[in-house]
């Protein structure tokens, strides 16, 4: 049996009302504690209920108002402090209001890196069973896309995805990388990404014997996905078919890391937090599946 953290964060979403939707599930999970960290205060309902739980330990943490940076800083530092005594085996953080929370940071996932270990060697998956997909850049503007491709960035984004798929989920994967330019630069000439550092990148794995291919044409790339990982050179470019063909089976994770970071793969959802009905707790509770089998 596994233990988790649970990083309460942006208490101004529909965070509270997807956990307490999902409070049977963890009462009858596989998970040995789970510890929910963050301000009582904005979790009221969820603090009091969870008391009813023998296996939720609840960390209050106050948040100080309008410091939310040194609010998120404090709690995942408690998430990480209880990972280094083997207190927890994984991290959940739930959804956030980037512009509020990460200060100069543009994702959580690069935020984690940087307080973990400092080490800027992580990867961002958009995990599912049916199929996950990577994108070797994240937050950042499309013309800067280019420049950030290099050798060193996809051999670290292959050998993340290889390891985790064999030491953590411990199953076969075909690995399908997307060409940055249209029709992977069949019709280009020979400088670009695709010819220079994809394609010898792709021809040197598959000599290791992984099941590998690209540059593949983001245009088609996905018409059959099942036990496939497709890695995009930018944002968009992957995550748009993940969460159009998965819908909230899928969820967020950070690789290449001593322990693995996770969230529900969908935002804040302040619209609708007055109305219960179309809050959705599914992908959360893939999160808490997902502890519980890996």
């Amino acid at each position: 049996m596994k233990s988790v953290g649970i990083l309460l964060c942006d208490d101004k979403s529909i965070s509270e009302h997807i956990i307490i939707k999902s409070l049977n599930k963890i009462k009858k999970s596989k998970l040995k504690k789970i510890y929910l960290i963050g301000d009582k205060r904005g979790y009221e309902k969820l603090y009091k209920k969870s008391k009813n739980i023998k296996k939720t330990i609840f960390i209050d943490c106050k948040f100080v108002k309008n410091k939310f940076f040194d609010y998120l800083e404090k709690i995942t530092d408690i998430s990480i402090d209880l990972f280094k005594k083997n207190k927890i085996d994984a991290i959940i953080n739930i959804p956030l209001n980037k512009k509020k929370y990460l200060n100069f940071f543009p994702g959580f996932t690069e935020f984690f890196s940087k307080k973990l270990d400092n080490k800027n060697n992580e990867n961002m998956i958009m995990y599912s069973e049916n199929f996950s997909t990577c994108p070797l850049t994240t937050h950042i503007e499309l013309k800067s896309v280019n420049a950030k491709i290099t050798k060193k960035k996809l051999l670290n984004c292959l050998n993340n995805i290889i390891n985790f798929y064999k030491k953590v989920i411990k199953k076969k994967i075909t690995i399908i990388i997307l060409g940055l330019n249209p029709h992977a630069s069949k019709d280009l000439k020979k400088s670009t990404k695709d010819h220079t550092i994809i394609k010898p990148i792709v021809k040197l794995f598959q000599k290791k014997g992984v099941d590998i291919f690209g540059p593949v044409p983001a245009d088609t790339a996905f018409e059959k996905v099942k036990n496939k990982i497709f890695i995009g050179m930018y944002h968009d470019q992957v995550l748009t078919p993940f969460k159009i063909l998965n819908k909230f089976n899928g969820i967020n994770l950070t690789i290449g890391k001593s322990i693995i970071r996770m969230s529900p793969d969908h935002g804040t959802g302040t619209n609708i937090i007055n109305k219960k009905k179309l809050i959705n707790n599914q992908s959360f509770v893939k999160c808490i599946e997902f502890c519980e089998n890996y």
